[in-house]
């Protein structure tokens, strides 16, 4: 979302018409759900998808009309086939998208650089689009708690009244860090990854060479530590993500030693299983109970066949989704990093 953040606010600063398309309500089989994003510029898409094929092209024609004629609308697809069944796309769905003319007349500009700079700190927040065309709202966790709509369960996106105005509306939470536990070559490759998918990643290594801040520049942090004075150092939350990818199986076991005793939700631990094994078996000897060790992903990561560091770092990612989608509750398309 940082991503899309940043080209609108070049598009508004270059005084360039843009219209931001997205997708606020769905129902049937559909390719994209709330909150699928599409930036589009009068020389078509610059950024995002709504989920391509015939419904994105359709939609991008739309919005480069909506740019000539500086408006914004709501429009309904229907994704339905054969003979006067709407876009003639095999998914058979619905979706309204809402297609948002700006130009900076409306103070987007502040309001997109305040959702970005929460973006890049990691702190939980809701954007809102107001659905006539006149304003982009941010509000931080604090503040949106406040009010009374906050108290309704009606999910991560929804439409909503606020103030007298009608907004589609979003939350963008952060529900913990990853801290990784080696700055290899796994640690390298799995970095950039997670970082495009919103996650704020720690890099922890004993070797100095191994927490340059030039091998990870996206990482949030990188610290060079002693793996056996973990407790000394670092504070780990519930909803903290802590993936063990050391150089070796006593620095594996010194770190899931202490990542035991942190009670984080998640725990993942790379290696083969006569290395998990070996790492059980030391743990055992030190007191920790097989419903403990049983709560570790080890091997980490979903099972796709990898084998290099870049296709485990995939894997890892995967699992980290699915894990953080569990967690929050949020469906699919929720998330910034599905958006763009």
């Amino acid at each position: 979302m940082d991503e899309l953040y940043r080209k609108l606010l070049a598009q508004l600063e270059e005084g360039q018409d843009t219209v931001l398309a997205f997708i606020t309500e769905g129902d049937g089989s559909i390719p994209r759900t709330t909150g699928a994003y599409m930036l589009v510029g009068r020389e078509g898409r610059i950024f995002g998808t709504i989920g391509g094929g015939n419904l994105e092209y359709q939609a991008v024609l739309h919005a480069q009309e909506l740019v000539q004629e500086k408006k914004s609308e709501y429009r309904e697809y229907d994704l339905g086939t054969g003979e006067g069944k709407g876009l003639g796309m095999v998914c058979g769905g619905r979706v309204k998208v809402y297609f948002y003319f700006m130009n900076g007349a409306h103070g987007e500009a502040e309001s997109l650089a305040q959702a970005l700079a929460a973006q890049e700190q990691y702190r939980s927040y809701w954007i809102f689009f107001a659905l006539d065309g006149t304003g982009i709202r941010v509000l931080e966790k604090e503040a949106w708690e406040m009010l009374p709509a906050a108290q309704e369960k009606a999910g991560h996106c929804r439409i909503l009244e606020l103030d007298g105005k009608t907004y589609y509306a979003e939350e963008f939470c952060y529900d913990g860090k990853v801290y990784l536990f080696g700055g290899g070559h796994l640690a390298q490759e799995l970095v950039p990854v997670l970082h495009h998918l919103d996650f704020c990643c720690i890099v922890l290594d004993d070797r100095e060479e191994y927490v340059d801040k030039a091998l990870f520049p996206d990482a949030g942090q990188t610290m060079l530590v002693d793996f056996t004075k973990l407790d000394e150092i670092l504070s780990i939350r519930k909803n903290d993500y802590l993936v063990i990818v050391t150089r070796g199986h006593r620095c594996d076991a010194d770190a899931e030693a202490f990542a035991l005793r942190t009670g984080a939700s998640y725990i993942g631990v790379v290696g083969s299983r006569r290395k998990t094994k070996y790492v059980r078996e030391k743990l055992e000897a030190q007191g920790f109970t097989g419903e403990q060790l049983d709560s570790v992903y080890a091997p980490i990561g979903i099972e796709i066949g990898s084998e290099t560091p870049a296709e485990i770092a995939i894997s890892i990612a995967a699992q980290l989704i699915q894990i953080r989608s569990a967690k929050t509750g949020k469906r699919k398309g929720a998330h910034p990093a599905l958006h763009t």
